[in-house]
């Protein structure tokens, strides 16, 4: 058997294998590997490793450089995606084999972090830990409108909150939406920071086939985005954000994405009508984040929020003296990578959007 990067010509072979792989919502790890070849900047064959025996593809891995802030730096970062083995040979140990050939390969690239989301078995967090990844698990929101809240009391504000959908092709809005982005992921770590071509990568990659994105207006200036989809079964926020002052618009977005639609785009190809937008509306998934103001602005809105662990991510350092350098952070005596980086980046603060991920 022979690990190697990915030759051009065997790309549609990758795709066909990783079709196997079911995804939410009717697509598969085949359609997702084909947006990134088309979309993805970071994407190259020298990034992509595959098992072969006999001319047979038998496991692939796609590395996907990003830059991911922590403590206010930015680390060089491999996403690591696609990891799937053909089940006629698994038990073999080849994606093992795989994911060291990675690692070494993203080491040699300059990239200091490994990052990788476990799924289904057997690609679970039990099978990461055992090959030396850490699980980076933090803790989920499930929001739900509360029957017994009473009706929320208005401001009197005269600057009333204007909710617009996003559109791909509204450039303006949409440099509104990096402006929001990118001052509040700066003092949140885990964030990854996206440049012009990154971002447009972003819209088209999402973790499922449909998304909503809205933003809303105080005066008419954006104050405040979130981008939503169905993720794991379940109607999920992918990635929000907000200027200092806009905690009470965007709870009112994120409420917003709880109330029904009479055509709901998210199901509107929903085998028959197998699920409502009733249904798809009674809860909402927020991913680890850290903001108070959201928290309070949502709970005066009637929502209540409900802790649940979140397996998230997988974590290696795969260059532990360079990212300590970076941060310019001291290791402390044997101090090993998993210590180090809960250390520097705890679980319940790593705030890593579904939007990003690969």
């Amino acid at each position: 058997m022979e690990i190697r990067t990915l030759d051009a010509r065997e790309r549609p072979t990758v795709a066909r294998l990783l079709d196997d792989w079911r995804l939410a919502e009717g697509w598969s790890a085949g359609d997702r590997f084909r947006r990134q070849m088309e979309s993805d900047p970071t994407f190259s064959d020298e990034n992509v490793v595959v098992a072969v025996e006999k001319s047979r593809i038998l496991s692939v891995v796609s590395i996907l450089p990003r830059q991911i802030r922590i403590l206010g730096h930015l680390i060089p970062t491999g996403g690591l995606g696609n990891l799937y083995t053909d089940p006629e040979v698994r038990g073999r140990g080849i994606a093992t084999e795989l994911l060291e050939h990675a690692c070494d390969s993203m080491r040699t690239r300059g990239l200091e972090l490994g990052v990788i989301f476990p799924g289904a078995p057997p690609a679970t967090p039990e099978f990461f830990a055992k090959r030396g990844w850490h699980g980076w698990g933090g803790q989920q929101t499930i929001l739900r409108r509360d029957p017994a809240a009473p009706p929320p009391v208005r401001s009197g504000s005269a600057e009333e909150i204007v909710l617009e959908p996003v559109l791909p092709e509204d450039e303006r809005t949409l440099q509104s939406v990096k402006s929001i982005h990118a001052a509040y992921g700066a003092s949140r770590s885990g964030t990854v920071a996206r440049d012009d071509t990154l971002w447009h990568a972003c819209l088209k990659l999402i973790p499922a086939p449909r998304e909503e994105f809205w933003i809303a207006r105080r005066g008419g200036l954006a104050v405040a985005y979130a981008r939503a989809s169905i993720v794991d079964d379940a109607l999920t926020i992918t990635e929000l954000g907000r200027f200092e002052d806009g905690a009470g618009a965007l709870a009112k977005l994120v409420a917003s994405l709880l109330e029904p639609r009479s055509k709901d785009v998210l199901i509107e190809r929903s085998i028959d009508g197998q699920l409502t937008s009733e249904q798809l509306r009674s809860f909402l998934v927020l991913p680890t984040f850290d903001d108070l103001g959201l928290t309070v602005a949502l709970e005066h809105l009637g929502i209540r929020s409900h802790p649940m662990d979140d397996a998230c991510a997988s974590l290696r350092c795969v260059n532990l003296i360079g990212m300590a350098s970076r941060l310019d952070v001291d290791l402390l005596p044997n101090e090993e990578g998993a210590d180090f980086l809960r250390r520097i980046l705890p679980p319940d603060a790593m705030v890593f959007w579904p939007a990003d991920r690969f």
